[in-house]
């Protein structure tokens, strides 16, 4: 094949790999959104026998090292059981895994929300946990870091804005508009770099949300062969990384109390 033919045949060919995988990146949030609209009508996400909004796990035996417990922080628009697929991941493989339910839909500025997800941890009795976060939940996620050391260790955060959205200003919503990285709240959190080396940032090859990237000053930076941005959460190479950072933990610094 001559180069001047191997070029359009390349561009259709990429054209076609993105418009594939943008269509099972929507059907995914379509199928996730049903799910966890399904759980809450059942009121099932999240209750335990004693009552609290949190999932746990049966507790490693004495001798055994406990693994990390986990604490699930969803995106915009996602109520928590958008997250299950990952939270029974996590769960079979023996991992305490802390839910926020009280987020709701998660539209609440960065601030507020982070001390309701600490005012669970500190309810529960989880101490130095592994945020695993999905686009703003990553936001919530470092913002906990900064302002609960002790309740929140470390995070693997995939699709995070962490920058904000250029294009956010002109949006419909305040809580779609709180991306806009001139606002005071964001901006501090961009400065705020104490944390930075404990958070894995997870990029998506192609994310058609998050225009600006996921790359995050100071923390280790991973870009996955994937196409979108929700089906990250459950995808193969991210669960992967996911495993060997939970596998790593106990070498991660400790922070500063």
């Amino acid at each position: 094949m001559s180069p001047s033919n191997r070029k359009p045949r390349e561009r259709l060919g990429r054209a076609a790999w993105l418009a594939e995988g943008l269509a099972r990146d929507a059907a995914y949030v379509t199928i996730r959104q049903l799910g966890a609209l399904g759980a809450r009508r059942r009121g099932a996400a999240a209750v335990g026998p004693d009552g609290t909004r949190v999932v746990r796990t049966t507790p490693a035996p004495p001798s055994a090292r406990r693994p990390p417990a986990v604490v699930l922080i969803p995106g915009i628009y996602e109520p928590a059981a958008f997250m299950d697929p990952l939270r029974l991941w996590l769960e079979q493989r023996g991992h305490e895994v802390a839910i926020v339910e009280e987020l709701g839909w998660n539209l609440r500025p960065l601030k507020e929300s982070a001390s309701l997800v600490a005012a669970r941890l500190e309810e529960v009795g989880i101490a130095d946990a592994l945020v695993v976060a999905h686009s703003k939940g990553g936001l919530i996620g470092k913002e906990l870091m900064v302002s609960h050391p002790r309740l929140a260790a470390g995070m693997v955060a995939a699709s995070t804005p962490f920058a904000g959205h250029p294009y956010s200003r002109f949006a419909p919503t305040p809580s779609l508009r709180a991306f806009n990285p001139a606002l005071p709240a964001l901006a501090a959190l961009v400065r705020e770099q104490s944390v930075n080396s404990r958070i894995v940032s997870v990029a998506s090859a192609v994310d058609p949300v998050v225009s600006r990237g996921t790359q995050l000053e100071g923390a280790r930076n991973v870009r996955l062969p994937v196409v979108g941005h929700f089906r990250i959460l459950g995808h193969p190479a991210f669960l992967e990384l996911l495993d060997g950072v939970l596998g790593e933990w106990n070498c991660w610094p400790v922070p500063d109390r």
